[in-house]
């Protein structure tokens, strides 16, 4: 798994935690956030998660089955820049707020979305959404 624009290591540390199975990048072009995630990984002992610091333009070696991120793109622009990241059956998981109908509506045919799931966050009064979506088979 990738986290794209992990920041403060959403969704990717809970992930780690949740899965200490599962090799998991964070990913952050911001040199301090990602100093921030390495040390969080130290403190929590998530021996699972590898930090990169750079743009996801410029990440050319590593590939994942999934890629997520929180607040990094609109779902067109997330899914192009990140397309060359994604394996062989690979798919992408975006967290979004409210449901991004206009977002779906303007991805191109090249990108399926699966499923579209309503998420519920305690204590936040508020609507969140994740939405899979998987390049189209050819």
């Amino acid at each position: 798994m990738m986290d794209v624009g992990s920041g403060g290591g959403m969704p990717g540390i809970p992930a780690a935690i949740c899965r200490p199975d599962l090799p998991i990048t964070l990913l952050d072009a911001n040199t301090k956030k990602t100093a921030f995630l390495q040390q969080a990984a130290i403190e929590l002992g998530l021996k699972n998660i590898t930090v990169a610091s750079g743009r996801v333009e410029a990440m050319h070696d590593k590939k994942a089955n999934v890629v997520t991120s929180r607040a990094f793109a609109e779902l067109r622009d997330f899914a192009a820049l990140t397309k060359h990241l994604l394996g062989e059956n690979g798919y992408w998981a975006a967290m979004k707020g409210v449901y991004p109908y206009e977002e779906i509506e303007q991805l191109p045919d090249s990108i399926e979305v699966v499923k579209v799931e309503k998420l519920h966050v305690p204590m936040l009064d508020a609507e969140r959404h994740m939405v899979i979506m998987r390049p189209k088979a050819v």
